[in-house]
């Protein structure tokens, strides 16, 4: 026991005391700061490398505006590929590649003089790099064993046409008075849909998705779609099904739009801006390809289908815009279609991936 009596024993006791109570403050801020995020077979990943993969994503690209969950369910998902990469006996040496798109992206980042906020840590970075390509390897050779199962459409519709449809699902007991006071409110979309449902107290689910196939959709949707309809009611006895599709072109690349312009003094009916009304009754129509691309903003969205027009009221004159017919280049959009049904694989993919293994490695995401 020290002897508190003698001041030499004071002093030593003393400073024994500040150095315990440092030491204390400095392993309560350590263990604050760095928690524990997840774990997979249960080694711990923290705030710390939650941190170091932020960094790592900066080197790569602008990515400071991710949403914290994205960033932490991608360093999952890398990770967990990664564990899996660790079993697989006949591993394909990755150092190299490493190494070579990591001086690649450094090369870009000193041509565009981007500026660190950080110390660069070389060794976090291809640790990221590499978990990254061997995720993305992994994915690769599981879509190249499926590619001939892929479900590709031809039509020409599905190629050139983008369709997302909403879905308002419910079930009511009066569904005849339901359907005639949506279909009464005025110029309705989703949002009004949905207030409408809310104010009435019924209770509804939403689902959303994209069609990439609309011969293997249901048939009564696929006419709807057909027909140019963006909103239309389904039934099943009790059960409504409210849809609203939204139709635009899969991509501006390759295609060209053929416009006719009229003006007029006055408004034009409806009926006679169809193309091939336009040209029967003696209109003065000026014709002229575009790329579409090129367009306004206004004439992109309006311009879909052919008789889309778009007026203009200018020095007291009714200027219409008609687009008349569609030009495109369809190996770009076959090409384009094969890609985004690539990635949409590659997504599901890696989805199920991530849902099979990350049981078997114990994933386990910590509270914070």
């Amino acid at each position: 026991m020290i002897n508190l009596n003698s001041k030499k024993n004071y002093k030593i006791f003393l400073n024994t005391l500040i150095i315990f109570f440092l030491c204390s403050i400095s392993l309560i801020t350590i263990s604050s700061e760095n928690k524990i995020i997840f774990k997979i077979k249960d080694k711990a990943f923290t705030s710390y490398d939650y941190e170091m993969r932020v960094r790592y994503l900066d080197f790569v690209g602008n990515n400071s505006n991710l949403d914290k969950k994205i960033i932490i369910d991608d360093f999952i998902s890398a990770n967990i590929f990664n564990e899996y990469y660790k079993k697989t006996k006949n591993k394909v040496k990755i150092e190299s590649k490493v190494i070579e798109i990591f001086e690649k992206i450094k090369s870009v980042n000193k041509k565009n003089k981007k500026v660190y906020n950080y110390e660069l840590n070389i060794e976090n970075i291809l640790f990221n790099i590499r978990i990254d390509y061997i995720r993305k390897t992994i994915i690769e050779n599981l879509l190249n064993s499926q590619i001939n199962n892929l479900d590709i459409s031809n039509d020409e519709i599905d190629i050139l046409y983008k369709f997302k449809i909403k879905y308002i699902n419910f079930e009511t007991e009066n569904s005849k008075q339901v359907i005639k006071k949506i279909n009464n409110i005025k110029n309705i979309n989703f949002t009004k849909t949905k207030s409408f449902l809310n104010e009435n107290n019924i209770q509804y689910f939403v689902k959303e998705d994209e069609i990439i196939n609309l011969d293997k959709i249901d048939k009564r949707i696929r006419s709807e779609i057909l027909k140019n309809n963006s909103f239309f009611i389904l039934k099943n006895q009790k059960k409504l099904s409210i849809i609203f599709i939204n139709k635009t072109f899969e991509t501006l690349e390759g295609l060209i739009a053929e416009l006719y312009s009229v003006k007029s003094k006055s408004k034009i009916d409806n009926e006679l801006l169809a193309c091939n009304n336009l040209l029967k009754n003696n209109f003065n129509v000026i014709k002229k390809e575009y790329k579409f691309k090129e367009l306004n903003k206004e004439l992109k969205a309006k311009l879909v289908d052919i008789n889309d027009y778009v007026n203009f009221y200018n020095n007291n004159e009714n200027i219409y815009v008609i687009l008349c017919n569609i030009k495109f280049d369809k190996q770009i959009l076959n090409n384009h279609n094969l890609n985004k049904l690539i990635n949409n694989n590659a997504a599901k993919i890696e989805k199920s991936f991530l849902s099979k293994y990350s049981k078997i490695y114990n994933l386990n995401l910590i509270n914070e």
